[in-house]
């Protein structure tokens, strides 16, 4: 059942609706005891009824919480109210990177704003890669940017991962089917090089205000994934010098093993190529 505002879940008191999609809804919430505010993420009632899905979700909810990273968003509880689990986050009060795309920068973000956010998120991921937690649902929407701290949180870890690698069915519900690597979308066993190739989405997203892979249909959408050559970025942004478009180029290969290795190369070129743009560029 949806949590109303005004009402006390799992201790907490509802302040607001934040968002929701199909992983739940998450709500503003006043923590129970200490005075501070909390995101609280409350998923569907159907997913809590299946049992290696409830054990699955505590297992990855207590790795998530185990992560201490500058650009990771902090996971404080978790738990289940109602016959609906339920996870608590640090709240951050700015916007995120596609609503920031959408609303102010629609044909592209700064090239110098694009590459610093995804650099914080490349180290985020190499960060969670090394202890064994894959994201599988990168994306703009899932990176949240607090314009008071100056900081870059990577978002829902750990909550995409709740699938088996090998349920495509499940997998494309968990995740974003435009942002998935081929290897997600047929149902192949991920790596960390899936992560990668969804921020190579997510950076030619930001760039340019589109996607690399658009379709009709999903089984359209499967095909351009899986054997479209993405369109040149600067055909998009001729503004901007060849190493973003290189990047871009190896992040979407469709070989897993012809992408970066770890998100800390991807985030070392990432910031070479910054220290490459002309003062001031747009």
């Amino acid at each position: 059942m949806p949590v109303s505002v005004g009402e006390l879940f799992a201790g907490f008191t509802i302040l607001r609706v934040l968002g929701a999609g199909g992983m739940g809804t998450v709500y503003l919430a006043e923590h129970p005891r200490l005075p501070r505010q909390d995101a609280l993420k409350v998923l569907p009632a159907q997913w809590t009824v299946d049992p290696q899905y409830r054990a699955r979700f505590l297992r990855e909810a207590d790795l998530t919480a185990s992560l201490s990273h500058p650009n990771i968003l902090g996971v404080h509880d978790r738990g289940e109210c109602d016959g609906q689990l339920w996870i608590s986050m640090d709240y951050v009060g700015g916007t995120d990177a596609s609503k920031l795309v959408r609303e102010h920068h629609p044909d592209g973000l700064p090239a110098d704003q694009a590459l610093e956010i995804i650099t914080a998120v490349a180290a985020a991921l190499d960060y969670a890669h090394q202890r064994g937690l894959l994201h599988r649902d990168v994306k703009p929407a899932n990176i949240l940017l607090d314009p008071q701290a100056q900081r870059i949180f990577l978002a829902d870890f750990g909550i995409a991962r709740l699938s088996g690698a090998g349920s495509t069915r499940t997998g494309i519900v968990l995740g974003t089917p435009s942002f998935m690597s081929p290897e997600q979308l047929e149902g192949r066993t991920v790596t960390g090089h899936s992560d990668l190739f969804s921020l190579g989405v997510s950076l030619f997203q930001l760039l340019t205000g589109q996607l690399p892979f658009t379709a009709d249909s999903m089984t359209g959408l499967m095909q351009q994934i899986a054997e479209a050559q993405h369109p040149p970025l600067r055909a998009f942004r001729p503004d901007l010098p060849a190493c973003v478009e290189v990047i871009i180029d190896r992040a979407l290969a469709k070989n897993p093993d012809s992408r970066y290795d770890t998100g800390a190369q991807m985030a070392a070129a990432l910031e070479d190529c910054r220290s490459k743009l002309p003062s001031g560029s747009p």
